[in-house]
């Protein structure tokens, strides 16, 4: 038990040095390095997002990687001192430590229970939005399905108060043959309150089909 806690606890190491050096590179306005390192940071964020740490600490590190997107996309006018993303980098590790070392329901996630298997087989070429239906109230949500072709894909769950990432080809562990296994971005430990639904799909040069949706009552 020990050496696998460790093992994650390396994992989130990594993750957060390379957050904290793309961070730097953003302020010093390298955008070209800071691109680069955002590469590795993705492919650290990848390792985490196959790894079996809880969902809670995989979108924990979701949000950190848009946040340096978005960062790169829009750079700040003024930089923020060094001192800052030490600071912010060191209470990224501490949470993720007590997340690892501690029980999910700590930190209020929601306990695993047996997920409700609810067969779909929907495929898409295009952009397109499908309506569902649920058995009850979720409170998480995922896909297994297959992705063919080298283009983008993504899904959205939709609600009246909401619109949340479910499934992005670029940050989801796709095999090589194209297929994924309940794969989820932020809605890995979501409460719904409603038990319809509506998946936004956007693709481009690519199909997706989705076999089935997952999700806890």
């Amino acid at each position: 038990m020990i050496h696998i806690a460790e093992g994650k606890i390396d994992l989130v190491q990594k993750f957060v040095e390379a957050y904290h050096a793309t961070q730097d590179l953003i302020d010093n306005k390298d955008i070209s390095g800071a691109t680069t390192k955002y590469n590795e940071l993705l492919d650290i964020y990848k390792e985490i997002a196959a790894s079996k740490l809880d969902p809670m600490h995989k979108e924990l590190a979701y949000d950190q990687l848009v946040k340096v997107y978005n960062s790169i996309q829009n750079p700040p006018k003024a930089s923020i001192h060094a001192t800052t993303h030490i600071i912010a980098a060191a209470v990224l590790l501490v949470l993720f430590s007590f997340m690892v070392f501690f029980k999910p329901t700590v930190f209020g996630a929601v306990t695993a229970e047996p997920k409700v298997v609810q067969d779909v087989n929907w495929a898409f070429v295009e952009p397109e939005s499908r309506s569902l239906h649920l058995e009850a109230v979720p409170k998480s949500l995922s896909i297994t399905g297959k992705v063919d072709g080298n283009g983008f894909v993504r899904v959205y769950a939709v609600t009246p108060e909401a619109r949340m990432l479910v499934f992005d080809n670029d940050l989801a562990k796709v095999n090589r043959d194209g297929t994924f296994a309940s794969a989820c971005v932020k809605t890995c430990n979501q409460d719904f309150g409603t038990q319809d639904i509506t998946l936004d799909i956007e693709v481009q040069n690519a199909a997706l089909t989705i076999y089935s949706v997952e999700y806890r009552k």
